[in-house]
């Protein structure tokens, strides 16, 4: 209709890491008139900010992904494939891409997401079409988002994804900071190092430490956790090799990464910038049209 070209629509994606991590679109004939990103430490900082919007703008669509383990990826629209992989098709809900590949999340995943929340959630999308959305190179290649606290990968071969994976990464991290914070607490700077040395060390901000080693941590256990990942993929999905690794970074990924994954896994690799809540309102805006 012609007056849909002056009415102003609000797009809302979030989704929480750590943090709750906000972006807000305002558009007018498809085009962004206004945009603002916020994080926010709490579930009720959050909820205020989206009803100040909802109330100023009669038309808004709030969006988020869910990054739980209760999600999956079949390289196939055929019901009969579910039940092959003993996937209960009663207790998910499923979309098929290009009748080729398809996404499930389970339905209570989906329930518990909407409780939470006081405000209506329109579109609730799986993790995997946030990294199908964006993925362009789609024949023996890993994408692997990057999260604070998870780490997510696709795997694909002959143009759709076979292979999935989620890994936690919170509680991991944490221990090994706390347990090399201990360490350099332990220290005994009069027997172990010297008096110009020991100065240094007290001169040291023990919250760049931690800084420093919680995301050599995270390096590390990335590449570890993509050691499992690929040998199950080698040995239970594709015989051909992988030509390049993608991480879809949304955090302070180090580029040290990318000699780690040449040396330990002999993979070529990139890392690209993933703003997820920009393919939230993308998709969002595409399902609106």
């Amino acid at each position: 209709m012609f007056i849909e070209k002056f009415i102003k629509k609000a797009y809302i994606s979030f989704y929480k890491d750590e943090n709750y991590k906000f972006l807000c679109e305002i558009k007018k004939n498809h085009k962004i008139i206004e945009s603002f990103n916020k994080e926010f430490n709490n579930k009720n900082d959050l909820t205020k900010e989206i009803f100040d919007i909802l109330e100023e703008y009669p038309q808004t669509y709030i969006s988020t992904f869910v990054t739980s383990l209760n999600q999956g990826i079949v390289p196939s629209c055929q019901k009969s494939e579910y039940k092959k992989r003993e996937i209960n098709l009663e207790n998910i809900k499923f979309i098929c891409i290009k009748n080729s590949y398809s996404f499930y999340i389970s339905i209570y995943e989906l329930i518990n997401i909407k409780k939470e929340y006081p405000f209506e959630i329109d579109f609730i999308y799986s993790v995997f079409a946030l990294i199908d959305y964006f993925a362009k190179k789609r024949d023996n290649y890993f994408y692997v988002l990057v999260l604070n606290e998870k780490i997510i990968i696709s795997g694909y071969k002959d143009n759709k994804p076979i292979f999935y994976d989620i890994f936690e990464l919170k509680e991991e991290k944490n221990e090994e900071i706390e347990e090399d914070v201990e360490l350099l607490e332990d220290i005994d700077l009069d027997e172990e190092i010297s008096e110009n040395i020991e100065e240094e060390v007290q001169n040291l901000d023990l919250e760049d430490i931690e800084d420093n080693i919680s995301s050599s941590s995270l390096e590390y256990n990335l590449i570890n956790h993509l050691k499992s990942s690929i040998k199950d993929y080698y040995e239970n999905y594709s015989n051909d090799f992988l030509e390049k690794i993608i991480y879809l970074n949304t955090i302070n990924l180090k580029k040290d990464i990318k000699s780690l994954t040449e040396e330990e896994l002999f993979i070529d690799s990139e890392i690209i910038n993933f703003n997820a809540l920009k393919i939230l309102n993308e998709l969002s805006e595409r399902e609106n049209v």
